[in-house]
């Protein structure tokens, strides 16, 4: 007997140095995370990145002309944008891809009016949304366009007329809007409106651990389940846009056009407490469109919804028995 309880007591001090080792690695892999922006800050519209603590901020993309609506690659190592580089003086916008180092700036498509990138999980390909000249000659929504990562093979997705594509955790969905949120498979075919309701939607971000999606609903931020049920609005104040959510799912960054009259600010907010920070910018520049990554990535597994620490707590336990 006192050998079973000797070797519950050694299981159990294993564990719970293992728990508070996890737990510390967690938070310092948290302090290192970073956001991707668009900001002013030297003058012109460029991305920059900066670690979530507002320390060791740099600028990625210099040029005279503007680039903004920054997303990470999967491993950290490239930033995908919207820029009108390829024609400064005509509102024409191409996706761009760049080293995160701001080396190697590369056009990866030629529409007229591409924008709003994101990534595969496995990082192998790009959606976006593009845009048409009907024969009226106005601008209307061409759709929803996947490419290889190095603008190669692109589709136009059947069914999905809309905008702004978010990419599903687990690479087999994509939502995108038109006024009401919508689904439909990587590969294109069997769309499926989530959403019914009077409040006009933009710019979905899928949540790290499937779960949730988040959205600017009539310039605030809300979040949905990811089968469309129970909405919930995060911020009260108007003028809240842009969200992207942290790699622990637990919080959104996005950025805000009320909250001070002066410029525009990233704040963030908890999901569960619908607590509001703001990020520790330079309050004299206006800065907006945050892309959240850790290069590294967190123990989260795709759409299991599970911290893999626990598989590793249960491995753990069980080579002790």
């Amino acid at each position: 007997m006192s050998y079973n309880v000797s070797r519950f007591l050694t299981v159990a001090l294993v564990i719970s140095l293992f728990i508070q080792t996890m737990l510390a690695e967690n938070g310092y892999a948290f302090r290192r995370t970073k956001i991707a922006f668009t900001s002013r800050h030297d003058g012109n519209i460029d991305i920059y990145v900066m670690n979530i603590d507002g320390k060791n901020r740099r600028r990625v993309t210099v040029s005279p002309a503007r680039d903004w609506l920054p997303a990470w690659s999967p491993d950290g190592k490239k930033i995908a944008f919207v820029s009108n580089r390829n024609n400064v003086d005509v509102d024409h916008t191409q996706i761009w891809v760049i080293d995160a180092d701001g080396k190697n700036p590369i056009r990866l498509t030629d529409g007229l009016v591409d924008s709003n990138p994101d990534w595969s999980p496995d990082g192998t390909k790009i959606v976006y949304d593009t845009v048409r000249v009907p024969e009226d000659h106005h601008l209307a929504p061409g759709g929803i366009t996947v490419m290889d990562a190095d603008g190669k093979d692109k589709r136009l997705l059947k069914d999905a007329r809309g905008l702004h594509p978010s990419w599903s955790p687990d690479g087999k969905r994509i939502v995108y809007t038109n006024g009401q949120l919508y689904v439909i498979d990587a590969e294109g075919g069997n769309p499926k409106r989530l959403t019914k309701d009077f409040v006009h939607k933009r710019l979905p971000s899928w949540s790290p651990d499937g779960r949730s999606i988040a959205f600017d609903g009539n310039s605030m931020i809300w979040v949905v389940d990811s089968d469309g049920d129970n909405p919930r609005q995060l911020t009260k104040s108007a003028s809240n846009t842009h969200p992207t959510w942290s790699p622990d799912s637990e919080l959104i960054a996005f950025h805000s056009f009320g909250r001070d009259p002066g410029y525009i600010a990233i704040y963030t907010v908890d999901v569960t407490d619908v607590a509001v920070d703001a990020l520790p910018l330079d309050p004299d520049y206006s800065n907006v469109d945050p892309d959240w990554h850790y290069p590294a990535g967190l123990s989260v597994s795709p759409e299991g919804n599970l911290i893999t620490m626990w598989g590793r707590l249960k491995s753990l336990a069980s080579s002790l028995r």
